[in-house]
Order: structure tokens, then C-alpha cells, then sequence
């Protein structure tokens, strides 16, 4: 069981699977665990006690409890953990599930750095030289906290830690559809990088890519034929690209960046668990040693 434990837990860690420490039979394997090492310590107790003494006993005891209360940790937290990855924009609220606030960026400081300071490398290869996210988090749609978090800097609300996401950041925008057929009637299409950003205007599909021209951040869009995309043109703030009977306007851009947000209520039971285990360990060891002593010197007498 131990084995089969083991052998799962590297395939998982190696190969990670989403929520494969949370399954069911995973958990379940732990729960057979432990009761396998409950039952082994209980029926091993009177030979310990018989061949080692009480002090041997009591270091078996205490390193298989905190293995025990490790293994409960483990299983709490996969029960009651949790872990998300959203993506925030700037003015904009996210509601994340399960959670008991809401999560607006307010702002998003991003500082790059220049290639001056790094001739030899690629600057898409290099984390930001900053970047800080200010956010507010909504109780029942009014402002409760604000609270600022940095990759590596991460802040915790209540034991739930927000972790801005290394580098990933860009820019989310809308476009505005204007259908001239219909009296200008008028569509807004959200572009999100994150997903696949395709449009559909009329019985075309299009697909829209955020780039600078010159010192100007544009659009460019994209015509799919037969998979292969052809340029259509540029669309800039005050500059709409017309389509037939169709134009696309753009809205202001606005920045995006993702979030982890998890809790780890395990960590005071793996705490508990991991220094009774050592503590379990050093007391065994040093009485086994100490004992050993005596037994040594008595044979070297009879020698």
C-alpha cells in the first residue's frame, strides 16, 4: 500500500495531473495508509515494549503519530483546500467561487526592463522588472480591504493568500461591431488574450492580435482562410477599420494579469506532524544509543 502510495505520488508530482492530490482515491489510499500504520503500531507495542523498553516505545509512538497527524494534514487539506487561477483587468471585478470577497484591480505597475541592460538576452525571457498589483476586495459590493501583492510578495486576507503570476500580464480590449445594414446597430466583442480571440462579423471569422506600430499600440486583424490568417488591416483608437457592410472600433485597452488564488489550512497540522515526527526520531536514537553503551561495556569486561 505504501508502495503503491509512493509510486503515485512521484508519477503525479512529475506529471502533474489537475487536482490529482484531491481525487477521492487518492485520499483514499492515505486513509488506508494510516490505518495500516495505526494497526501496525498498536500490535507491534508489546514486543517493543518486551525487546526495547519504555523508551524505545515511546519514541515509536511519537514518530508514528506525526507521521499519523501528517497524513490527516494531507487529507484536510486536499478536502478543504482550494486553488485558483483567474485573470484580473484593471477597473473591472472578478468573482472567484468560494470565495467570501470579490476582487477588483484598481492598478497594475509594470516596469520592463530595457535591452541596454541586458544586450545578450531576450527580454521575454526575463520576469518584470516590476510588477505590483493594487487591489481592493468587495464584501456585499463595498470596498472592505486593499491590498497590494507582488510575484514572491503575495498577500494574505484571512487565510487566503493572492500571488500575482510571473509575467503573466498583457493587454485585454474591446471592439466595437458596427453593422451598417442595420441602422449602425452596435456590438461589443471582448477580446481576451487568454482565450482563443476569434470574431465572428458576418460569415467570416476573424481573429484580432494587439501590437505596437511604431510608438502606437494597434490592432491588427486577421482574415482565417483555410487556417492560414491574412491580414485585413489596422485598427488604431480614433482610426475604426471598415468591412463591407461592417467596422471595428476599438475601445481603450486596459491591462490584464493572473492571479493564484489558494488557502492551505493544512499548514499548522503539518507543522505539528513534521516536529513530533523528528522529535519521535531524535528521542528513539538516543536511547537506542544510549543504551547500547552499558550493553557494550559489559561485554568488554567479560572479554
Amino acid at each position: 500500500m505504501l508502495v503503491l502510495t509512493i509510486a503515485v505520488t512521484i508519477v503525479g508530482s512529475l506529471f502533474p495531473t489537475p487536482d490529482l492530490f484531491k481525487s477521492w482515491w487518492y485520499l483514499s489510499l492515505l486513509v488506508l495508509n494510516s490505518i495500516c500504520l495505526l494497526f501496525i503500531t498498536i500490535l507491534h507495542i508489546p514486543m517493543i515494549l518486551k525487546r526495547k523498553g519504555r523508551n524505545a516505545l515511546i519514541g515509536v509512538v511519537v514518530t508514528h503519530s506525526g507521521i499519523l497527524i501528517l497524513i490527516a494534514g494531507i487529507i484536510y487539506g486536499g478536502v478543504s483546500g482550494f486553488r485558483h487561477q483567474v485573470n484580473l483587468i484593471e477597473g473591472e471585478i472578478t468573482v472567484v467561487p468560494g470565495l467570501p470577497f470579490a476582487i477588483q484591480l484598481d492598478e497594475l505597475l509594470i516596469e520592463e526592463y530595457r535591452q541596454e541592460d541586458f544586450p545578450r538576452m531576450q527580454l521575454d525571457a526575463l520576469p518584470k522588472k516590476k510588477q505590483q498589483a493594487r487591489m481592493t476586495l468587495l464584501v456585499n459590493g463595498k470596498p472592505w480591504q486593499s491590498v497590494v501583492a507582488e510575484p514572491g510578495w503575495p498577500a494574505t486576507v484571512d487565510g487566503i493568500t493572492l500571488l500575482p503570476t510571473v509575467n503573466e500580464t498583457g493587454l485585454y480590449y474591446e471592439l466595437i461591431l458596427t453593422e451598417h445594414r442595420f441602422n449602425d446597430r452596435e456590438k461589443i466583442l471582448p477580446v481576451r488574450p487568454w482565450d482563443p480571440p476569434l470574431i465572428t462579423v458576418g460569415d467570416r471569422t476573424l481573429m484580432a492580435h494587439a501590437r505596437m506600430r511604431g510608438e502606437t499600440q494597434v490592432v491588427e486583424v486577421f482574415a482565417l482562410v483555410n487556417d492560414e490568417p491574412t491580414s485585413l488591416g489596422f485598427i488604431e483608437r480614433q482610426q475604426p477599420l471598415k468591412l463591407e457592410d461592417h467596422s471595428l472600433a476599438l475601445r481603450p485597452f486596459k491591462q490584464y494579469m493572473a492571479l493564484q488564488v489558494y488557502n492551505r489550512p493544512q499548514e499548522p497540522v503539518l507543522v505539528l506532524g513534521s516536529l513530533l515526527m523528528l522529535a519521535g526520531l531524535i528521542w528513539h536514537f538516543y536511547f537506542r544509543h544510549r543504551e547500547q553503551r552499558p550493553q557494550q561495556g559489559e561485554k568488554s569486561r567479560d572479554a
